[in-house]
């Protein structure tokens, strides 16, 4: 598949067929395989995405320094976690690679090593907003203080309101206290006079202790009682538990309003309260194309049909 549009103006789109063809063509032992189609279908996209020499340098296992996205067989957990993260990324990149700005984050995205886990988490609130049925655009980084944020939303009345993504790097020792100059940071590049809105993904690590959730939320409502310009704070998780032959995969959010924002007005902030996932969704809408046993008309033949569960709940 070429990776380039004709005109030369960014990725090449990818379609479902598309897909199907890279699985056609995976040698037998892969393509026999449920695992082995998952992850061929996978890194096809990513190398698509990127090219080749990046893929070599920040998916493959054997390199010497691996970073975010580098898969590492060192243990079952480990490799779990690391082919997880990798297919993760392919589904981002395919279902969002239609929304407008998409290019700009797969440029941000080859522009080094301490831009990937920033830009996969970018992605991540990409995929929460586009589950949730919202409308949204990537915005082209301006380098201009109060111009440079990540997304546009759009409320359901047409309201516009700018938004800027942090990550809290999965490396990061937990500390409560440096969310709030993620925030601050997150302020200065949405502009002042409209109203702001700020995500945050923070490490699955910071919330599975009780005392570190509630510090959390603390801080995000201290920083919000400082500040007119900022609308909400929107702090996220991606919770992944393996065990038993089973990966399992939540979405865990809690969105705080500025009551005190000079743009407030009354106005419901929320933007993923009443989201409610069926049964039958396995956590995600019908509208997302899932990688985990793909193609979706071959099941693993030892039935584990629900190896892969998402859900979407509040912190």
């Amino acid at each position: 598949m070429p990776s380039i549009s004709p005109n030369g103006q960014g990725v090449l789109r990818l379609s479902v067929e598309d897909l199907h063809r890279v699985v056609a063509n995976l040698p037998d032992e892969m393509r026999k395989d449920a695992g082995g189609r998952v992850i061929g279908a996978a890194n096809a996209v990513i190398a698509h995405c990127f090219g080749r020499d990046w893929f070599a340098a920040h998916i493959r296992h054997d390199v010497s320094k691996p970073g975010f996205l580098n898969l590492d067989f060192s243990s079952d957990q480990r490799r779990e976690a690391t082919v997880f993260r990798v297919v993760e990324l392919a589904e981002n990149l395919f279902n969002l690679q239609h929304i407008e700005g998409f290019d700009a984050c797969i440029r941000q995205m080859k522009g080094g090593a301490e831009k990937i886990e920033s830009t996969c988490a970018e992605l991540d609130f990409g995929r929460f907003l586009y589950i949730h049925d919202i409308p949204f655009r990537f915005v082209e980084p301006q380098m201009v203080k109060g111009a440079d944020y990540d997304f546009e939303i759009t409320y359901p009345d047409g309201l516009k309101v700018p938004a800027d993504a942090k990550c809290k790097f999965e490396s990061t020792a937990i500390n409560p206290d440096s969310l709030r100059n993620s925030m601050k940071k997150a302020r200065a590049q949405l502009p002042d006079d409209r109203p702001g809105i700020i995500f945050i993904k923070v490490p699955q690590s910071w919330i599975e202790n009780p005392a570190m959730a509630h510090a959390m939320i603390k801080v995000g409502r201290e920083f919000l009682a400082s500040t007119g310009r900022v609308a909400s704070v929107k702090f996220y998780v991606s919770h992944l538990s393996i065990g038993n032959g089973m990966v399992a995969h939540r979405h865990a959010f809690r969105e705080l309003t500025n009551c005190a924002s000079r743009f407030h007005g009354g106005r419901n902030w929320d933007l993923f309260a009443d989201y409610d996932v069926p049964p039958s969704w396995n956590g995600m809408p019908p509208k997302w194309q899932r990688f985990f046993f793909w193609p979706p008309s071959e099941r693993d033949v030892t039935g584990r049909d629900g190896a892969n569960v998402s859900s979407v709940t509040p912190l």
